[in-house]
């Protein structure tokens, strides 16, 4: 009976061990980025993407925040948290969402050099508001940058490189935040989540 059990415990230690093993590989070998060091809150500036405003820091490639959260993409993988500032934790590519993953990695590069920048601040206390009643929309600035990015956006379609255009239904974008909600149930919520938190205006 004892040489059984002992066999069974021996058994089991061989198969968990490698595992074990695996998963402690994977989150080193993911890592966590490096904070980000501002000497004074960053200013943003929108891109103009379609239905859904996705805010990036210029000369800041990789750096996003859309719906309340920032996003980064650094070493090949993505992060995300709830300040640009923050604890970062891993993300898998497939829950950032599409308008992130649509934003050219080289959009940075063509921001004209007066575009409209935004204090993260006013960000923070407004986005939902700007978001929820398509603020940008109304200025000329926005209109000129959204049709010089559609005239990027065909070229990279037709030569057949760069990431496809965002869609431009509401309707995808609703689609797309009930899934977010979704995906932010155990085991893929922030670690700093929580039950969520209120959005002011």
């Amino acid at each position: 009976m004892k040489k059984s059990v002992f066999l069974i415990v021996s058994l089991l230690f061989v198969i968990y061990t490698p595992l074990v093993g695996a998963e402690v590989d994977v989150n080193i070998s993911i890592g966590i980025p490096p904070p980000l060091a501002f000497t004074a809150p960053p200013y943003v500036v929108v891109v103009p993407s379609g239905p859904a405003y996705v805010y990036m820091v210029p000369g800041m490639p990789g750096l996003y925040f859309y719906n309340s959260f920032w996003y980064r993409f650094h070493g090949g993988h993505w992060y995300w948290a709830h300040t640009y500032n923050g604890r970062w934790g891993y993300i898998e590519r497939h829950l950032v969402p599409r308008f992130i993953i649509d934003v050219p990695p080289d959009y940075y590069r063509h921001l004209p050099p007066r575009y409209h920048r935004i204090h993260s601040r006013n960000l923070d206390r407004h986005w939902y508001r700007w978001d929820k009643s398509r603020h940008w929309d109304r200025y000329d600035w926005y209109k000129r940058e959204y049709r010089e990015n559609e005239r990027r956006r065909y070229a990279r379609d037709r030569h057949g490189y760069g990431h496809k255009p965002p869609p431009h239904h509401y309707g995808e974008l609703k689609q797309d935040r009930r899934d977010q909600k979704k995906n932010r149930g155990g085991q893929n919520r922030h670690p700093d989540d929580g039950r969520g938190r209120k959005q002011g205006l």
